[in-house]
């Protein structure tokens, strides 16, 4: 009588589990998928689809992000004097070195791009909210937001963009 009952508790666990891991998977192609990446391993992600079991090479995937309604707000966080950063449901570990060997002054914020260990894998900086045209700064701002890390998490999405605004 009791294991049928607990049977039926982790049935409706795992379910309400399930529902809750969605994915959107955008293809280089252009098509996007909403499902559930199960796994990513040797180069395959295992994408459960409209009800089927699907693998995937990474070659093919351009992003995979979290559903609108499930990756959180996004918020501006402050890490240290001079830096701000929006990076959803992530935390910086490791801030940005920051050097700035002039009396050149300027806010400038950088386009980042981590993978899902938390590492900047791209930064480009200049884009919109920075005050200055200073190609040093830019360059040291690039620099720092390139030395920066976030958390990892097994929920995270194989990429995921936002910035770091750095204020010389």
């Amino acid at each position: 009588m009791i294991k049928p009952l607990i049977i039926t508790f982790v049935s409706v666990c795992l379910c309400s589990f399930t529902s809750l891991a969605q994915h959107t998977v955008v293809m280089k192609s252009g098509e996007t998928m909403v499902g559930e990446v199960r796994a990513l391993k040797d180069g395959m992600v295992q994408f459960f689809f409209k009800g089927n079991e699907m693998s995937i090479s990474t070659g093919k995937i351009k992003s995979i992000s979290f559903d609108d309604k499930l990756g959180g707000n996004i918020e501006q966080t402050t890490s240290t004097k001079g830096v701000t950063y929006v990076m959803p449901g992530r935390k910086m570990i490791k801030e940005p070195k920051i050097d700035n060997l002039t009396m050149e002054k300027g806010i400038v914020t950088v386009e980042i791009t981590i993978n899902k260990y938390g590492n900047v894998v791209k930064a480009v900086p200049g884009i919109e909210g920075t005050t200055t045209t200073s190609s040093y700064l830019q360059t040291k701002a690039k620099q720092a937001a390139e030395s920066a890390k976030f958390d990892t998490s097994p929920v995270m999405p194989i990429e995921q963009k936002g910035t770091i605004t750095i204020t010389f």
